[in-house]
């Protein structure tokens, strides 16, 4: 019997993904996990002050009643600004985290999309790939809660910054209900509902605030014993607010010469504002440069900053890196920044000092040179994000995303129009490359309309925000909506672009292989063709928009058991995709695939065998065990074993590709439904 009758009789159906992203020409479309920890998931971003006074009760207190429920259990701490509550939350998850073997997850819900937020945590720290059937983020973070690994033990949840009533509305839509999670808010508002209790975190003590004060001076610090009463004094005036005290601790240990008497003096009677008038005699303090670096560090969201960002912005701005190295050392000293746990080179301001350096930057005459710095620092980044995202690529930049939103969301003033695409495009691609297509779809629709205003209609930036909401559309199956879209973009391109142009070639090729997945070959094949001789036209052979023009006309006529013709291409897409990116690259292991199945539908198992290992291999390494294009890897190589009737070699590699399926695609998906039929097929 030959080898596609064979194939026939067991009905089994042969998964290769294919794909291009904007202008990427990518043979293989990517939705990456992140690495998993064996150790529960803990995100606590914090490490604690070291001097920590006057809350132990409080803490225990915390616990108590967080243990007590039996029921989810929301306890909120609520207090006045500077009063203590995040360093309360910080010291209670970093302390009692034996109590939460199930894991503990540090949310901030001042972030635009909390559910995003959610389910990164589940991505990064957990391996769960959340299922792209699901149409909305905040189904997407109840599935998240509702399989949160590991299975077992109690989850500590902090919901930290809570701020005001819409806030807490939208926070509640996606918080977990199971009695397994404790979830701690840290809020400035007062009776926030029955289920909610509520601790209120006050002032420190006059005792403990000077216990605090003496504990920030050092042990060989003996200012407060010599004046006692003024101590008392200042601590009264700070309000006994450990940020304010923290503020006033570091300002005195910069000069031992300095008396209390002295400071006291220097701050002003009035007393409406103690953390503003701290503020403010900490940033008198601060040199020229110093001062600049933190009002560039206000325009970053209120997230983790990342040095290496702050040191792009800064380049914009011919600033030296010494000076930059130097003013850190200084607001860090200070206490105006905060290091991060876990996080080497990363630093977090607190939201009040955050909201004063802002204000320093009203009327300031090179208010407009920062923004434009950091926007610009934000675009480069999205700029050398490749097309074709594996687990490395997705890590190296998720910590500037927040930052890149904050520029969408506040700062797009600042970015000049040649730019205005890549801003959206970085966010969307971001998102659409880990397969949460929820998430990227509101930034491609954002962007198309965005640059639709500041450039009009008639532009290429139109046509590729175009082309990128279709390809969304088309990835999620959403054909009837793509194909309108595909042929604004195509037409708009070759109207302002001319019909030789690489991205009329890209486009081209996109609308192809919307053809190709509806079965609409005859309206793909000459798409393909031109799309291929133009890149090689204008591009030259030698191109990775050529390897992956092949590899889709390959997959064409491969799908036509037009074997002949598909596989010289196929070989040919392998071997300028190995010598132009490398060996190990995710389009490698797509014509790895590829050319194996040729080779396996023409009998020729022997070619095919190692070819199908060699592609898992490799996807495993790059996008993770739980990546699509592994479980279609497992698929092709369960097949090639039903050919050969090794049908015990074939059924762990089929269920474990229905799993990771029915994970990422929902029970539904045409991918899922080809698995699960071809393991029907085989058990039957």
């Amino acid at each position: 019997m030959n080898q596609s009758n064979q194939d026939n009789a067991k009905g089994w159906q042969t998964q290769v993904e294919g794909g291009i992203l904007y202008q990427g020409d990518i043979s293989i479309h990517n939705y990456p996990t992140q690495q998993f920890h064996s150790s529960p998931p803990n995100n606590i971003p914090y490490r604690g002050v070291a001097n920590f006074v006057g809350r132990d009760e409080k803490l225990v207190e915390l616990d108590k009643k967080l243990l007590q429920n039996d029921n989810a259990a929301i306890l909120a701490v609520a207090g006045m600004g500077g009063i203590g509550k995040t360093e309360l939350a910080t010291q209670y998850a970093q302390r009692y985290k034996v109590n939460y073997p199930g894991g503990l997850c540090w949310l901030d819900a001042r972030k635009p999309d909390l559910a995003a937020e959610i389910v990164q945590f589940a991505q990064f720290y957990m391996k769960l790939e959340v299922p792209k059937t699901l149409l909305t983020s905040q189904e997407q973070a109840k599935w998240c809660w509702h399989n949160w690994q590991p299975q077992t033990g109690l989850v500590l949840v902090v919901l930290d910054n809570v701020d005001d009533v819409t806030n807490w509305e939208n926070s509640r839509q996606v918080l977990p209900t199971d009695n397994r999670f404790r979830i701690l808010m840290t809020t400035r508002l007062r009776n926030l509902g029955s289920t909610v209790q509520q601790i209120t975190l006050d002032e420190l003590s006059p005792n403990d605030a000077l216990n605090l004060l003496t504990a920030l001076l050092g042990e060989n610090d003996r200012r407060v014993q010599r004046e006692p009463q003024t101590a008392a004094n200042l601590c009264k005036w700070l309000g006994y607010l450990p940020l304010g005290l923290q503020l006033v601790g570091a300002y005195l240990a910069e000069d031992p010469n300095l008396s209390l008497t002295e400071i006291l003096q220097r701050l002003p009677a009035q007393q409406q504002s103690q953390l503003e008038a701290v503020f403010e005699l900490s940033w008198q303090q601060l040199d020229y440069m110093t001062q600049c670096v933190g009002e560039l560090l206000s325009l970053f969201a209120p997230d983790i900053i990342p040095c290496q960002l702050v040191e792009s912005a800064s380049q914009q701005l011919n600033w030296a890196k010494a000076d930059i190295d130097e003013a850190r050392k200084q607001l860090y000293k200070r206490h105006l920044i905060q290091s991060v746990a876990e996080r080497e080179s990363c630093y977090k301001i607190h939201p009040l000092i955050r909201e004063f350096l802002q204000g320093k930057l009203v009327g300031l005459n090179t208010a407009d040179d920062l923004k434009q710095a950091f926007a610009a620092a934000l675009v480069e980044i999205t700029q050398k994000i490749p097309q074709s995202l594996t687990l490395e690529d997705i890590k190296s930049v998720q910590l500037a995303i927040p930052h890149l939103a904050e520029v969408a969301q506040n700062l797009i003033d600042a970015v000049q129009d040649e730019n205005l695409f890549w801003v959206f495009n970085g966010l969307g691609k971001f998102y659409e490359g880990q397969g949460l297509y929820t998430l990227a779809a509101p930034w491609y629709k954002q962007g198309l309309s965005t640059v639709q205003t500041h450039l009009g209609d008639a532009h290429p930036d139109v046509a590729t925000s175009l082309n990128n909401l279709a390809y969304l559309y088309y990835s999620q199956g959403r054909y009837d909506q793509a194909e309108p879209l595909f042929l604004q973009a195509l037409e708009l391109f070759k109207r302002l672009l001319g019909e030789a142009h690489p991205l009329v070639a890209i486009s081209l090729n996109n609308l192809a292989l919307l053809y190709n997945s509806q079965g609409r070959n005859d309206q793909a094949e000459p798409l393909f063709l031109q799309a291929l001789e133009l890149r090689k036209r204008l591009l030259g052979d030698a191109h990775p928009s050529v390897a992956t023009g092949l590899n889709n006309l390959a997959y064409l006529y491969y799908s036509q058991r037009r074997y002949d013709q598909a596989e010289p291409l196929f070989v040919q897409a392998l071997e300028l995709s190995k010598r132009l990116l490398g060996e190990a690259h995710p389009h490698v292991a797509a014509s790895l695939n590829n050319l194996a199945s040729i080779y396996k539908s023409q009998g020729r198992y022997d070619q095919a065998e190692p070819l199908y290992l060699q592609a898992l291999e490799l996807s495993k390494r790059l996008l993770g065990e739980a990546h699509p294009s592994v479980a279609a890897s497992l698929n092709n190589l369960a097949g090639l074993y039903n050919s050969q009737g090794r049908y015990d070699q074939a059924e762990p590699l089929l269920l474990q590709a229905l799993k990771i399926c029915q994970q990422v695609f929902g029970v539904n998906h045409p991918n899922t439904v080809t698995v699960r039929q071809n393991l029907e097929n085989l058990q039957a």
